[in-house]
């Protein structure tokens, strides 16, 4: 399945709420700078979607030429009442429906969703490593241990799946606590057309939150780390399945489920 990385992007926030980092500049240096590292560091055709009708395309001249990327902007920052939760939403909508990248796939396609201002250093792994029984009709996100939010900055899905996902997107609002991760989290358990899996590596993520203004640093890479990691994305997957169990990951009978927790629990105790 052909894959391709859509960078979302709102330079201009002009009042947005719950948004902590403002300032227009620096944010438009963000967004420079990590296009420049996806051009570098993958070969995926890149489309980056704003919503705030901010060009930046004049710093890619060489890359559009070379149909590498495509630029999209429109004026969609307008529901603040909703928070900025739907905005993003808005913008995957904008660019499933008027990127030339992505509408001449004829569906057949997987899109890796990333928050346009954050860097994912290792990006090439998350992408092509795998679980072995990983379907290819999968949803790749990270998720919170009760299941109630999936991480929005990285997402790796079929296109498919973010159609139904934009079908729920009138249930997200900021201010009634219904955020993008909560809606995206509830189309996910859901869904009975699509497989949920965790990334098989760490997401190393850098950059800072536009909701809190925190830094987000990558983790010092280590065996102990990534064995740490597998370990909790695979309790965690098999957690995800015992709850719901009409999207079975379809390579285990659920009753043995927890003999697999049980021993990872132990791996982890001696290992870690």
């Amino acid at each position: 399945m052909n894959q391709i990385l859509l960078l979302t992007g709102c330079i201009n926030p002009n009042g947005m709420p719950f948004t902590s980092l403002t300032d227009n500049s620096a944010r438009k240096e963000q967004y420079i700078k990590a296009i420049n590292y996806y051009l570098h560091h993958t070969d995926l055709p890149i489309v980056f979607a704003e919503n705030s009708n901010t060009d930046i395309s004049n710093h890619f001249q060489q890359a559009i030429s070379r149909n590498r990327i495509e630029f999209l902007t429109f004026s969609g920052n307008n529901k603040k009442n909703r928070g900025k939760g739907y905005g993003e939403a808005e913008i995957i909508e904008y660019a499933l429906n008027n990127s030339q990248f992505i509408t001449s796939s004829n569906s057949q396609c997987a899109i890796v969703k990333i928050t346009g201002r954050l860097i994912v250093e290792n990006i090439k792994e998350i992408i092509n490593k795998r679980f072995y029984f990983q379907r290819d009709n999968s949803i790749v996100v990270s998720y919170n241990t009760a299941f109630t939010l999936a991480d929005s900055r990285v997402i790796l899905a079929p296109l498919n799946f973010y159609i139904s996902f934009l079908e729920n997107k009138e249930q997200i609002n900021d201010f009634n606590n219904k955020f993008f991760e909560n809606v995206l989290s509830d189309s996910i358990k859901h869904s009975k057309n699509f497989n949920y899996y965790p990334f098989y590596v760490e997401p190393q993520i850098k950059g800072i939150s536009g909701s809190t203004g925190i830094e987000y640093l990558p983790y010092k890479d280590s065996f102990k780390r990534r064995i740490a990691y597998l370990i909790h994305s695979t309790t965690l997957m098999l957690r995800y399945y015992n709850l719901n169990s009409h999207n079975k990951i379809g390579f285990l009978p659920k009753s043995i489920y927890s003999i697999f927790l049980l021993c990872l629990k132990i791996i982890n105790k001696v290992l870690i």
